[in-house]
């Protein structure tokens, strides 16, 4: 069965990339297992399709093949996380028409990994050291937009697992997303909305550069999603 998603472009959480071959990746009490950050795309997504076309394409970046089970079910796990309004993920069949967008949308996964020896995967694009997604932990949303007269993008959805907290994740998906927003998509402006009772949250943006702007949101919610 071809795999439902792919994972690519890997980077830990301080924004380098990552190399199975020169990272460590044994966990210890001391060392957990280190936090990578991909781009999760679809097996459609444009370099991935030439890849797999041109069998004399090569790429310096590890893709890491992944069921849709292993997606939803973290998925499922993590947005209850972000929202009491969430009692699940995504379903499948939205999360396959929002990454089939992948001109204005963006899904980074924030996982736990460790390097094996030998690797199942028969994909072309596995690294030969072979690397393996262990746990998803955090992710991101990225919504770019090509306006008239400017690119901008906004954040949603930023959510770390509770057994992760502290390590860096949340910073290091907002840097990731940043990073597509400004170089990838040429994004002028980068817009979030945060409860303001998110203190600590807040604070992580603002080091990150995002400024609190005064002017007001107006929402319009379908009547029958208002509470």
């Amino acid at each position: 069965m071809a795999p439902a998603f792919f994972a690519i472009n890997p980077k830990l959480v301080d924004g380098t990339p990552f190399d199975p071959l020169t990272t460590t990746t044994t966990t210890t009490n001391d060392h957990p297992s280190p936090i990578v950050i991909w781009h999760l795309v679809l097996p459609s997504f444009p370099s991935l399709s030439l890849s797999f076309s041109d069998p004399t394409t090569t790429t310096t970046t590890t893709v890491i093949p992944l069921e849709s089970d292993q997606v939803t079910t973290a998925l499922d796990a993590l947005y209850p996380q972000l929202s009491t309004r969430c009692s699940a993920g995504p379903s499948l069949d939205r999360l396959n028409t929002c990454l089939a967008n992948h001109e204005t949308f963006s899904l980074f996964l924030a996982t736990e990994v460790f390097s094996t020896s030998t690797s199942s995967s028969t994909s072309p694009l596995q690294e030969p050291s072979g690397v393996r997604i262990t746990k998803i932990v955090g992710a991101l949303t990225l919504v770019t937009l090509n306006l008239l007269m400017k690119s901008c993008a906004h954040i949603e959805d930023v959510v770390v697992d509770g057994s992760c907290r502290g390590r860096g994740l949340g910073k290091g998906l907002m840097r990731r997303a940043l990073d597509e927003a400004v170089h990838t998509h040429s994004c002028v402006m980068v817009d979030l909305t945060s409860n303001p009772n998110r203190i600590e949250a807040r604070t992580l943006y603002q080091s990150l550069g995002f400024e609190l702007r005064d002017t007001g949101v107006f929402r319009y919610t379908v009547p029958q999603y208002r509470k």
